[in-house]
């Protein structure tokens, strides 16, 4: 049952855009933390910690590979406002992306998502980022760190930070979703 749940909400965070999106529950992350005791715990789903895109949607050849990214880090902070009836979380993503022997431009623009669950895995809200990957003429592998992200969420004594998931990954197409799947988490 809990699987059923975790492939709902990857569904949901990953092939759906800003509005309409399902709830269901949070698959493994391969990076999970709680900033403070006090502040909602971030998570990389880690369903969609990889993008892999091809010029083909179908085709996983080598040679038609545009571009293999990465999350490799999710960072910030949290603080308390509005006389604590909400809490303030900026959060920072870092990735790495290499340039594909299929890829025509030398910017690439990444998408990626910013998503509140509640504690019964619900989606609350969901946002759409992207990053340009700027590859120079001699360099096909870059690092970027993403916009930083600040949400307001608000809290009281029935709903605590701590009753809030933030979770993060690239945008991914139901094609993409299902090859990192496939593949499993590197």
């Amino acid at each position: 049952m809990r699987g059923a749940a975790a492939l709902a909400l990857a569904l949901a965070l990953t092939a759906c855009g800003e509005g309409g999106l399902r709830g269901g529950g949070r698959g493994e992350a391969p990076v999970q933390q709680t900033l403070r005791p006090d502040c909602p715990t971030t998570a990389v789903l880690a369903e969609a910690a990889d993008l892999r895109r091809y010029r083909t949607p179908d085709s996983q050849d080598l040679s038609d590979l545009v571009l293999n990214a990465r999350i490799t880090g999710l960072s910030g902070e949290c603080a308390f406002a509005d006389r604590r009836r909400s809490v303030r979380v900026t959060l920072n993503l870092s990735m790495d992306a290499t340039r594909g022997p299929a890829a025509g431009d030398r910017s690439i623009a990444i998408p990626y998502f910013v998503a509140v669950t509640d504690a019964q895995d619900r989606i609350l809200d969901k946002a759409v980022y992207t990053v340009a990957a700027s590859f120079p003429a001699n360099r096909s592998r870059v690092r970027m760190t993403g916009e930083e992200v600040t949400l307001t969420l608000p809290v009281s004594a029935e709903r605590p930070p701590a009753s809030y998931t933030v979770v993060v990954g690239f945008q991914l197409t139901e094609t993409e979703l299902a090859l990192n799947r496939r593949l499993g988490v590197r």
